[in-house]
């Protein structure tokens, strides 16, 4: 992570996901909303429920189509990191060891990992207290938030103001997380997690190019003056303001496509799976999963 490739891909890593959390949630909250407007298509399973990670319905084969994707995809994205930061950190001289800054990279993403371990063990019905997916995202962000924070010992004032916003937006998206453990059905909550997992992403992003700038161009190179703390500050608003419109066109993407597939066919909730087949994404599970 201590290098330019080391901040964009946990950077691609977020916005893919934010953007998947997204999709889906709006999906379901536009179909309860399209479907509850006439008594004659009501039905129950088209509540909006809440979820913390989402079956992948495009996948043509039925037996993949009920695997834990999400959560899969996850333990290997994060035990590539680990690979990575292993490999690069281990020094053999004087004795065995892993240097601590990588180390320390490891560490980062070790709760969205064991996190994912648990979403799976939800996925086929071990029982768990209620609620644990919700309680294990807030422990990942956490995790994440307590070793960005302790990270920045001896930096010049640019990068660590770099990292500092970068934990506004840990610090948000832990927030968010526990409003889920309270309310796992509030629409705004996985907004918000959605919302502030892009901006990880896009923050990423912008401080791999400020602390590795891929040029010699005097115009993007970040010097250590609170001129440049100034400028990343405004810098980090605007990812803000722009997050938020991205989301607003991506709903309005996903409401343009479900109201004009359900106009075409109310009776394809009869050949629809039901949505308690996949049995991570249903809340509900937490209830029949809770000790």
């Amino acid at each position: 992570m201590g290098s330019w490739i080391g901040h964009i891909a946990p950077g691609v890593f977020f916005i893919l996901f934010a953007f998947w959390w997204h999709i889906n949630n709006c999906a379901r909250y536009i179909r309860s909303l399209v479907y509850n407007r006439d008594e004659n298509t009501r039905q129950e399973k088209y509540e909006f429920q809440g979820s913390t990670t989402y079956p992948c319905h495009c996948i043509p084969i039925k037996f993949i189509r009920r695997l834990p994707i999400e959560s899969i995809v996850k333990i290997l994205v994060t035990s590539i990191h680990f690979s990575i930061e292993l490999h690069d950190g281990y020094r053999s001289q004087p004795k065995p060891h892993i240097i601590t800054l990588y180390a320390n990279h490891m560490a980062m993403l070790f709760g969205f990992f064991l996190s994912s371990w648990v979403e799976i063990l939800v996925h086929y019905k071990v029982p768990l207290p209620k609620r644990i997916n919700q309680v294990m995202g807030v422990l990942a962000f956490t995790m994440e938030g307590f070793m960005f924070l302790f990270h920045l010992h001896g930096r010049g004032i640019v990068e660590v103001h770099a990292h500092q916003l970068l934990i506004v937006s840990i610090v948000c998206s832990t927030i968010s997380a526990i409003g889920e453990c309270f309310d796992p059905n509030n629409f705004w909550f996985i907004v918000l997690r959605s919302f502030f997992a892009l901006t990880q992403g896009t923050w990423f992003i912008q401080a791999a190019y400020v602390l590795f700038p891929q040029t010699t161009n005097p115009s993007f190179i970040w010097d250590d003056t609170h001129d440049s703390v100034s400028l990343l500050t405004m810098s980090y608003v605007y990812h803000l303001a722009g997050n938020v419109l991205v989301l607003i066109v991506v709903y309005l993407l996903v409401y343009l496509f479900i109201s004009r597939t359900s106009k075409l066919n109310h009776n394809q909730m009869q050949d629809d799976e039901p949505l308690n087949g996949y049995k991570l994404i249903v809340n509900g599970n937490d209830e029949e999963n809770g000790l």
